[in-house]
Parts: structure tokens; C-alpha cells; sequence
């Protein structure tokens, strides 16, 4: 597993894992936003960029993801991976939140 850069934290409670994504390859991942990334793309202005953004199954939380618009960086962190499962299928659903705090 990959160590987080020095002087940065990881995201992780003190007592909490990382979700591996075990065989989530090519399995669909939905992306959802908090309050306060909602109001932050509304001001932005990057809704499109948002919905065309493709997030892989490997991001994990603590993750930034940066939308690049206008010459601009939009940063946004991996707040929570929450798996959604029903009988025919299962899905992996994203959080970020903004803005990035930690860093």
C-alpha cells in the first residue's frame, strides 16, 4: 500500500483501514456530493465538468481529485466509498466534499 506523502494525513481515523477495492474493476461508480462541494460547483460553475468526470473503483478516501476548468483547479477530497447492493448488481458511490482540508 502506498504511504501518505510527509507531513499529510491520510484521511483515516487513527483507527480506521482503508477500503482495498478488491475486485472492483469495471463495476460502475457514482459519485455524490456534500453540502458544502454542492454549493462550491454551483459557484464554480463546473457542473458539466462534474457529471462527465469517470472516477475510478481505486480512488480512496483522502484521495483529491482535482477538476481542471478554465485554467482553474477545482479540488475536491474522497470523504467516503460506499458500496450500494441489491440482488442483480452492485455499485461503488463516491463522496467528495470541498473544500480539501489536511493539506
Amino acid at each position: 500500500m502506498a504511504r501518505t506523502p510527509a507531513g499529510q494525513t491520510s484521511g483515516h481515523q487513527p483507527d480506521q483501514l482503508p477500503s482495498l477495492g478488491n475486485d472492483a474493476t469495471g463495476r460502475p461508480v457514482s459519485i455524490s456530493l456534500t453540502a458544502t462541494a454542492k454549493a462550491y460547483v454551483g459557484k464554480a460553475g463546473i457542473d458539466v465538468e462534474l457529471e462527465a468526470m469517470r472516477l475510478s473503483a481505486d480512488c480512496q478516501i483522502g484521495d483529491v481529485v482535482s477538476i481542471s476548468s478554465g485554467g482553474t483547479s477545482h479540488d475536491f477530497a474522497v470523504m467516503r466509498r460506499r458500496w450500494i447492493v441489491d440482488r442483480s448488481r452492485s455499485r461503488l458511490e463516491v463522496t467528495l466534499d470541498h473544500p480539501v482540508r489536511g493539506r
